[in-house]
């Protein structure tokens, strides 16, 4: 069909070739010193060549590789990385060598690079599932900074390659999510598709590409994954994903999860192609996906490592975890990458390697630290381990068994560089994956596994051959996968599918044009019918409860109403409404058996009884009853209802179904009884307690020494007789109400207040109340204020005026603090010396109630005398400046100036905390002698003075 497809044997389509077209899907472009890089290796020394696009443009012309060696060729990402979305670009890349190699492309940035392992033409397919992982936007940059979309790329080896491209999610330019589009592409063009995401929103899987649907008629190369992302969403730090991914024809049904070295934890994607595949891991219940579905579950590396089993073809993903999921356990080294992991019937006997180097790189502001340690995981079947060579050394003894199947790993650490791996014996191969881990950047790809086409009509996970189980009952389809051109069945059949109910051995012999022959056999079983027994259909009256249970001998239980919603999981339920119970129940080989019942609830109403528990002084009492919860045709029936008692002493002259007059001969305590019946029979019963007794006889008051006083007002309120056959209560504003021989009431506000008290006799709970209207009266308190023009004042200008700002007072009393008072209502004062003084003033009213305000007066000394004489170089520090005035001036409106004996200006200012120092305004010292100041200024009671003297500047 297509030349280049011509292999020794057309079934085997290996991860080697001659033959290749790939491309890079976007990642961090935008960050310093990125680049893309394809590295080459081979076990004979060959030439290859680079071109790209249509047109087959050349990059750099020939180049060679040694034997068993590798060689690097850096691609000019401007040119040939895929930008953005939906477009389709010239930017295919076709490698093409002498002999046989293995390529390897690395899409590298700052803290930012992935691996992929790229397939040869022979080895592509028609047929692909997109996997990718959830976005994680950087919302502080969401164009351009650490997290953006998941995206996938195709590339077309073949002209007028028609593609059919069904996305899971809206794409970045708007197409619906699981609607098909077509795109035409020839050879060497490429089309990236990439999710919608919207920074900031918080909708689960928003923009996930995992489960887009690739269908082409030619062989195109398909690669998924991410920009870059978080694993899982939420964790620092962001990494780019990148690889190529298998079609599906070589997708198979068991797999090994080998643990990444140096972590803690790892986590796994599981993706069906198929409706109704069923996926069991080793140590956990199976599951059951549909075509596009995953499943996602994270691996601990300290428990046993993980078989994955499934019935029909599955595609499994490992990812390296974000930095910051288990730093403490890395050291804070690595961050996510994704590895598609082989099925082992995909191993191969040889492969060359390389383990990526990153080179440390300073920056201004941080050193980059790049991959640091590099790692290699094998798998192979136990009985090979000693085959196993890497280097041209045994690792046997670096081999562990898995628990489960016939398989062992190896976790080798390596060094950077060139690798070879190889099977030395025996026909089974080896699957083999390396890594590297860095500070913040890590990288993994598949180093060996092959594509054949594979032919596998299913088994059973269950099983260790091919073996299928059916269900009693179940028609189940074998598919032997569209990738062929003729079906041959042992049933004579010669269709892709065919339908099976009945037990025995099924083969089919499959063929393609190309040459390739596959046969494939299973035996299928029938399982014994499931059957699950509930009992029989059940009624109740309300409340009413039965334990349906479904046995201890299943593997699993899903319960049901008659609506299909789920209503439990576990084995027992509690049944309690009226309804279709349904459980579902799952044997060991996931094989289902039903039963049903019917539970019928009737419908009971709540009684509630309302009335008093305690009746005083009289011997009569009306109940009623209120009946809720149901309809009223459930109870409103007649002669349905009944009330009782069992003392004789009370009788009922008059009930109703919902209430009745009580009366009684004798004080004491009785029970009574209600009964109701329903329309369906049931019976409701309730009871109630009643008490009737004399009233309180015994007579009581309160007393206080003093029921008038100014606010607040505190009253200590006592009660008579104090003894013990009386309980007292005092009526407050907040219940419940203080109880005690005595209470003390507090009044904040002025007025008259009335006072209760409750005395409730001991033995019977019956109560009398006292009131006692406006009994207490509480006056206004006056509030005492004022306020004086000068609050400090000099000597020479002492008279200061109080102005009274009291409220609600009828008379004042002042004290000066000097020994002079007043009774005015706003008094002016003379101080006669300088000093501090206490003014007060005591406002009362004519109840009595008072008030006090104070405030401190401060009198200074007026200036009169002035210093004549100051040293510069004193030692004395007060007689190096001279500022003849300080105290009670107003330091913003002041000015002095200095004088010599000629009338010039010498110094002058505007502060007195500004000394003159003997020196003129620009610092230069002035001789010795007599100086004039004159000082114009305001003292701090606004008064506008002018002093003059003579000062004696002393050297």
């Amino acid at each position: 069909m297509y030349g280049s497809f011509a292999q020794e044997n057309s079934c085997i389509k290996s991860t080697e070739g001659t033959d290749f077209w790939f491309g890079f899907m976007e990642s961090r472009h935008y960050q310093e010193d990125h680049y893309l890089e394809v590295t080459v290796t081979a076990r004979e020394t060959t030439t290859f060549q680079i071109t790209y696009g249509r047109d087959e443009i050349p990059i750099n012309g020939n180049y060679q590789v040694q034997a068993n060696s590798s060689m690097q060729v850096e691609i000019p990402w401007d040119k040939l990385e895929v930008i953005g979305s939906e477009n389709t670009e010239n930017k295919g890349i076709h490698l093409t060598s002498e002999k046989p190699v293995n390529v390897y492309a690395l899409n590298w940035s700052l803290n930012s690079a992935d691996v992929a392992a790229i397939y040869p033409v022979p080895s592509l397919g028609k047929e692909y599932f997109a996997m990718c992982y959830y976005p994680s936007i950087d919302l502080s940059d969401p164009e351009e900074g650490n997290g953006r979309n998941s995206e996938f790329l195709v590339v077309a080896a073949f002209d007028s390659t028609a593609v059919n491209i069904t996305p899971s999610k809206v794409t970045d330019q708007l197409k619906p999510r699981d609607s098909t589009f077509s795109v035409i592409l020839n050879k060497g063009e490429v089309y990236q598709l990439q999710s919608e995401n919207e920074a900031g929103t918080s909708q689960s899987g928003q923009g996930d590409l995992t489960g887009s649907y690739i269908e082409a008629d030619k062989p195109v190369a398909f690669y998924s994954g991410s920009l870059s992302t978080q694993v899982p969403s939420g964790k620092c730090c962001w990494e780019h994903l990148y690889e190529q991914i298998p079609p599906v024809h070589s997708w198979g049904l068991e797999y090994y999860a080998v643990p990444l070295k140096s972590r803690e934890q790892d986590r796994y994607r599981i993706l069906a192609a198929q409706n109704n595949t069923t996926v069991q891991i080793s140590g956990r219940s199976p599951f059951t996906l549909n075509r596009g579905e995953f499943e996602e579950a994270v691996f601990f590396n300290s428990d046993p490592p993980k078989r994955i089993l499934a019935d029909k073809p599955v595609l499994v993903a490992q990812y390296s975890q974000s930095r910051d999921v288990d730093s403490t356990f890395t050291g804070g080294y690595g961050d996510p990458f994704m590895i598609i992991l082989s099925p082992v019937n995909q191993s191969l006997k040889k492969a060359n390697f390389v383990a990526y180097n990153s080179p440390d790189l300073e920056f201004e502001d941080f050193v980059y630290e790049g991959i640091k340690n590099y790692f290699v995981n094998i798998l192979t079947p136990t009985n090979q381990t000693e085959n196993i060579r890497v280097n041209n050394q045994s690792v046997q003894n670096e081999f562990r068994e898995f628990p489960k199947g016939n398989y062992s790993y190896a976790q080798i650490e390596i060094s950077n560089g060139s690798h070879q791996i190889e099977s030395t014996g025996g026909e089974d191969g080896f699957l083999a994956y390396v890594y590297g881990f860095g500070g913040i950047e890590s990288y993994g790809y598949s180093a060996g596994s092959n594509l054949n086409l594979t032919l596998d009509i299913g088994e059973s996970p269950w099983f260790e051959s091919d073996t299928i189980m059916l269900c009693y009952g179940e028609t189940r389809t074998l598919d032997a996968g569209p990738w062929f051109d003729s079906y041959t069945w042992n049933t004579g059949e010669t269709t892709q599918k065919i339908s099976i109910s009945e037990a025995g051995k099924y083969s089919v012999r499959t063929t393609t044009t190309e040459g390739c022959v596959l046969e494939d056999s299973v035996m299928v079983l029938v399982n014994r019918p499931v059957t699950i027994d509930l009992g029989e259909d059940d009624t109740g009256c309300q409340p009413y409860s039965i334990e349906l249970e479904g046995t201890e001998s299943f593997e699993r239980y899903i319960w049901q109403n008659e609506s299909g919603d789920t209503l439990s999981t576990s084995q027992k339920i509690m049944a309690n409404e009226t309804g279709e119970y349904q459980v579902t129940v799952f044997d060991e080989f996931n094989c289902p058996g039903y039963d049903t019942m019917q539970l019928v609830v009737f419908p009971v109403p709540e009684v509630e009884f309302s009335g008093p528990e305690l009746v005083c002084g009289e011997k009569s009492a009306r109940l009623t009853v209120s009946l809720t919860g149901t309809q009223d045709s459930i109870w409103k029936i007649e002669n349905n209802f009944n009330w009782n008692a069992v003392n004789s002493s009370l009788v009922f002259p008059k009930t109703t179904r919902t209430s009745a007059v009580v009366e009684v001969s004798e004080w004491g305590e009785y029970e009574i009884y209600y009964r109701l019946q329903t329309i369906d029979g049931c019976e409701k019963t309730d009871t109630f307690e009643m008490s009737f007794y004399p009233r309180t006889t015994t007579d009581f008051d309160f007393i206080t020494e003093a029921r008038e006083g100014c606010q607040p007002f505190y009253a200590e309120v006592v009660a008579t007789p104090q003894n013990s056959e009386l309980n007292y209560f005092w009526i407050t504003d907040a219940e419940p109400y203080p109880a005690g021989n005595q209470n003390q009431f507090i009044y904040d506000e002025p007025g008259q207040y009335d006072v209760g008290l409750i005395a409730q006799s001991a033995e019977t709970g019956c109560a009398d109340t006292l009131i006692k209207t406006n009994w207490i009266t509480v006056h206004v308190k006056p509030k005492a204020a004022f306020e004086v023009d000068y609050p400090v004042a000099l000597t020479e200008n002492a008279r200061i005026s109080f102005t009274n700002l009291s409220e609600n007072a009828d008379y004042f009393s002042w004290n000066f603090g000097d020994g002079a008072g007043s009774d005015q209502l706003n008094p002016v004062h003379t101080y006669s010396a300088p000093g501090e003084y206490n003014s007060q003033l005591i406002a009362e009213t004519q109840f009595g109630c008072t008030d006090t305000a104070a405030q401190k007066i401060t009198i200074l000394q007026s200036p009169n005398q002035f210093p004549n004489a100051f040293r510069p170089n004193s030692p004395i520090e007060e007689n190096r400046t001279f500022m003849p005035l300080k105290t009670g001036v107003d330091e913003t409106r002041f000015h002095l100036k200095i004088y010599n004996r000629w009338g010039e200006l010498v110094f002058e200012t505007n502060s007195p905390d500004n000394p003159w120092k003997g020196e003129k305004q620009n610092g230069q010292s002035v001789p010795a002698g007599n100086y004039v100041w004159i000082a114009n200024y305001f003292d701090i009671q606004g008064i506008e003075h002018q002093k003059k003297g003579q000062v004696l500047l002393i050297r």
